[in-house]
């Protein structure tokens, strides 16, 4: 359910806060310049760049331990510590190791260490970046948001705009939020709302809180009432309860609900438990629940439960389920085992199960995943191979192929290797590609390499382009189009050049469409403008549906505007069909006499047919009414009409 997506929608921007913060042993000073600097900011001089105070903003050297690199080292011994640094073994000695490093990095030689990270290979790019660009901004915030906004790569620019700001908001949380208050509206500025607040919330939950209820209402600030919740829950229980039970009832009071249900449990579950149950009933109260529960099995599994039952039938309790089996698998397998499968059947007990053995094959991935194989072909062993090989790959990848290879052919195993590949493609693109022509054949190969291609595009699309670009034509004619669409997210123009390198077809047909339903949600009239360049055809045809489906979602009328400008031709069928399919629910009269305009004979009569139908059902008098009045073929009136 959506509402558990809201942790993980939080962790991109608390894991790049804690690059950019969590190193800090101590206090760091702050320059009483960043305070003047406050009075001096204004709207911000150049669209999407805005001002900054004039002066940099500088920090008192951090105190070290005895084997820190010292400060004012050479941009040479820093760059040779961050190589010896990314040769360690494991993820958390390297970060570890790279912290160190940090705290060595000055005004002089950070443009030399940001120069020699850019070199860095894909894998420890994003994270290298972060850390140095977070380094900066403690020194000179100004030169470090405009090089980190600079960034051609999105994952890139905005991990590292995310860094800088919360390296800033830790110093000087007054003067980083004065500069993300003139961002003009759009995705940088909510993204450095959710850094501003997070670095608040550790600091002053309260204060956070008030900060918050300023900003505009929208899904993107009810995400941010986990941070400030969860910190507020582990200094004070009670008054974080409290405060957010007093929030209007809604989905922030449910989700605030559900954070502090969350951190309660994981120290006092069954004062957790006593609190949720006072709750009204209603979503609030299931959400608090839940994560209860599941802070609950991590300490005492069996207690979690035995108490299960006292939760009434529902999507709560399912959820609840398959949380006591997680954190009991990861504990005692052979126990969440008997009690998954003591269960009666249903799909909670399916996803508890999968939920046992994701976490039983990260300890024994070779018990885990005979136990799967011999268990009886259907659902159950489907969601079990699911889990199974999504966490092989997770840890070991080569290992999760190895073992998906063993599968018998079909769904199943296709399913599997889907997953095992779209998790290698975010630590290696390149090693996914070549598995998958090396490996894999007819649709299987090409449904892996269209997913390589989208991911790596995301993340790398020139790298992606090289690629694809030195594949056999077929399979390149196929993987482009999902290339294209993730290029166009960020590069429209380059994506409709890219559309010019396909043959006309299906995979053009399918790029444009994917454009154009982008590039209509921002300006439907230069996507129209572009769809209309192509000659009449497959890929014509498409780029007017997709245009009218997305335009007509956003304003019906301007769209039918445009309709009527259009000549008679296959393409103008096509973006009719559409249009009344869109309209059909607000209007349905309207829907119909667009209808009767498709010029080819065979669609006009499929469209009316399906419209006068649907209208038939949802309101019969005025759907006969009007067929009574219109003027339709008499044999298609008694179709429709009653028999008197």
């Amino acid at each position: 359910m959506k509402r558990f997506l809201f942790p993980a929608v939080f962790a991109f921007v608390a894991l790049i806060i804690g690059i950019a913060v969590g190193r800090y042993a101590v206090p760091v000073a702050k320059n009483s310049a960043a305070q003047k600097s406050l009075n001096s900011l204004g709207a911000p001089a150049i669209s999407g760049t805005p001002s900054l105070p004039p002066a940099p903003i500088t920090a008192a050297e951090p105190e070290r331990d005895s084997d820190d690199v010292p400060f004012g080292t050479s941009a040479q011994a820093i760059i040779s510590q961050i190589k010896t640094a990314l040769q360690h073994s494991g993820r958390q000695r390297t970060y570890a190791a790279l912290n160190k490093v940090m705290d060595s990095i000055d005004p002089k030689n950070v443009r030399e260490v940001i120069a020699f990270v850019e070199t860095l290979r894909e894998h420890d790019k994003n994270m290298v970046v972060s850390m140095v660009v977070g380094r900066w901004a403690e020194l000179d915030p100004k030169a470090a948001i405009a090089y980190a906004q600079g960034l051609p790569v999105v994952s890139f620019r905005n991990g590292a705009l995310t860094s800088a700001v919360a390296s800033w908001a830790e110093h000087d949380s007054a003067a980083a939020t004065a500069w993300v208050s003139h961002l003009p509206v759009g995705a940088q500025r909510d993204q450095a709302m959710q850094t501003i607040v997070s670095a608040l919330a550790d600091k002053d939950p309260q204060a956070a809180l008030a900060f918050l209820q300023n900003m505009p209402t929208g899904r993107k600030r009810q995400n941010l009432y986990w941070p400030i919740f969860s910190r507020w829950t582990t200094e004070d229980p009670m008054a974080a309860a409290q405060r957010a039970a007093q929030l209007p009832a809604g989905s922030s009071r449910d989700t605030a609900l559900q954070v502090v249900g969350s951190s309660w449990a994981n120290e006092d579950p069954e004062a957790a438990y006593a609190w949720a149950n006072s709750l009204p009933a209603g979503q609030g109260r299931n959400n608090a629940l839940q994560n209860i529960f599941a802070g609950w099995a991590n300490k005492d599994p069996q207690k979690a439960a035995s108490m299960i039952e006292t939760l009434p039938s529902g999507a709560a309790r399912d959820q609840a389920i398959g949380n006591i089996a997680r954190q009991w698998g990861a504990t005692n397998v052979q126990a969440a085992l008997a009690w998954t499968q003591g269960l009666p059947p249903s799909d909670a007990q399916q996803n508890a199960l999968s939920n046992v053995l994701a976490t039983w094959v990260q300890s024994e991935p070779a018990a885990a995943a005979e136990y799967v194989a011999g268990m009886p072909a259907g659902k159950a062993q489907e969601k079990a191979v699911t889990a199974i090989t999504l966490q092989l790959a997770s840890s070991d990848v080569q290992n999760a192929i190895t073992w998906a290879q063993k599968l018998p052919d079909g769904p199943g195993k296709q399913n599997a290797l889907n997953n095992i590949v779209s998790q290698w493609t975010e630590a290696d693109p390149q090693a996914a590609a070549n598995f998958a022509l090396r490996t894999s054949t007819g649709d299987g190969r090409t449904n892996l390499l269209e997913n390589i291609s989208r991911q790596w595009a995301r993340v790398d699309a020139q790298a992606a382009i090289a690629w694809v670009s030195s594949l056999p034509s077929a399979s390149r004619d196929s993987v482009l189009p999902g290339i294209i669409a993730s290029v166009a997210e960020t590069d429209l123009p380059e994506a409709t050049r890219l559309v010019g390198r396909l043959p006309a077809g299906d995979s053009q047909a399918n790029a444009a469409s994917s454009i154009t339903w982008q590039w209509a949600g921002d300006d439907p009239q230069a996507a129209s403008k572009w769809a209309a360049s192509f000659p009449e055809g497959k890929t014509r045809q498409r780029a007017f549906e997709s245009v009218m489906n997305r335009w007509s979602q956003n304003d019906p009328y301007a769209a039918g505007s445009w309709l009527g400008t259009l000549p008679a031709s296959d393409s103008r069928d096509a973006a009719v069909n559409a249009y009344t399919g869109r309209i059909m629910g607000s209007d349905p009269a309207a829907a119909v006499q667009w209808a009767q305009t498709i010029n080819d004979e065979s669609m006009r009569n499929n469209r009316l047919e399906s419209l006068l139908g649907t209208w038939l059902k949802t309101d019969a008098n005025a759907a006969t009414n009007w067929i009574s009045a219109s003027a339709l073929p008499e044999e298609t009136k008694m179709r429709f009409l009653p028999k008197r």
